[in-house]
């Protein structure tokens, strides 16, 4: 029998480390425990977001990233549709995509939250840097659809579903900076709410986010408007599309506005060609797109892409009116 041979010593080492690891691994695999760290991973809000919405199901549901985390107040919206404030969720993240949508869209499925009874409108907050195949911040490994990864061929994102703490190491690396890690420590002690608020507070809006960002990060985002979409990210959008209209959900796309540009949704040049394309075949399969935002002047920004509150509540208020003027109610 094949039997490990460690140096004298090591062995009880050994295997110490091989629990505490496998500790992790599991812990990774806990919605609660990824949800208690929603102060310091993008993953534990995005885990609160999702579980706010499981639990407590709106009839209008956003999804976007952080363009629509920071520009959709669900109350404003709400209130432009005459119903409650909690009509309405914003389940806006930054940094995800296409794969991480249609994750969560296959979840709130499968607990049968989607239709008539649940969730009976989504909009998305579609921009050029959800199309792109980017996973700096984790998500595919936590909310990505296993199945549809496997399907797909995208087998080292189904693996690191499997194993979170090898596809998730290099975000785990970010507690070797002090104030993350002394937020970490204060969080696995109590209850700590992220920037802007826990999902409740504030229905998934958060105003402001863009000042959190750092310039890399705006620049990555702006660059995502040079390149076309990524056929992976396509085909996790028609997957998700056929979900929700299997469903009966409504989908409707909203552009958020942006300071110094046009959306390449909405932009003349030879290079915005695919984006054009993409935003006809939406509505030739039954997509609703809605008026694209005018009128908006940099006050209204807190940077480049993200729009400040005021912008963001004039935003909503207009998505809102657009929508009762569709007939959602």
């Amino acid at each position: 029998m094949l039997r490990l041979s460690l140096p004298p010593g090591l062995e009880r080492a050994f295997w110490f480390a091989v629990l505490i690891l496998l500790g992790v691994e599991l812990a990774l695999h806990s919605d609660a425990v990824v949800q208690r760290y929603r102060s310091v991973f993008a993953v534990g809000r995005a885990m609160d977001k999702l579980h706010f919405v499981e639990t407590r199901p709106p009839r209008v549901l956003f999804i976007g990233n952080s363009r629509t985390d920071n520009g959709i107040d669900p109350r404003a919206v709400s209130q432009a549709l005459g119903q409650p404030a909690a009509y309405s969720f914003n389940l806006g993240l930054p940094g995800t995509n296409l794969l991480t949508w249609h994750g969560m869209v296959e979840r709130l499925n499968r607990q049968r939250l989607l239709g008539a009874g649940g969730i009976h409108t989504v909009v998305l907050g579609l921009d050029e840097s959800a199309l792109q195949d980017d996973n700096s911040l984790g998500y595919v490994g936590f909310f990505a659809d296993r199945a549809t990864l496997w399907q797909s061929g995208r087998y080292q994102d189904w693996l690191g579903s499997v194993a979170r703490l090898w596809s998730y190491s290099g975000n785990l690396r970010q507690l070797r900076e002090p104030d993350k890690a002394l937020r970490f420590l204060a969080a696995s002690t109590r209850q700590i709410e992220p920037v802007g608020g826990a999902a409740a507070a504030h229905l998934g809006y958060r105003a402001g986010f863009g000042a959190a960002q750092d310039q890399a990060q705006v620049d990555r985002q702006e660059d995502a408007a040079q390149q076309p979409p990524s056929p992976v990210t396509l085909a996790f959008l028609w997957r998700m599309l056929d979900r929700l209209q299997m469903q009966g959900v409504k989908v409707f796309v909203t552009i958020p506005p942006l300071r110094d540009r046009d959306s390449a949704f909405y932009d003349a040049a030879a290079s915005a060609a695919p984006y054009r394309a993409l935003l006809a075949a939406l509505q030739r399969r039954g997509v609703t797109v809605l008026a694209a935002p005018r009128g908006y002047v940099p006050a209204d920004f807190i940077n480049a892409g993200h729009l400040r509150d005021a912008g963001a509540q004039r935003y909503s208020t207009d998505v809102g009116r657009q929508l009762q003027a569709l007939g959602v109610k």
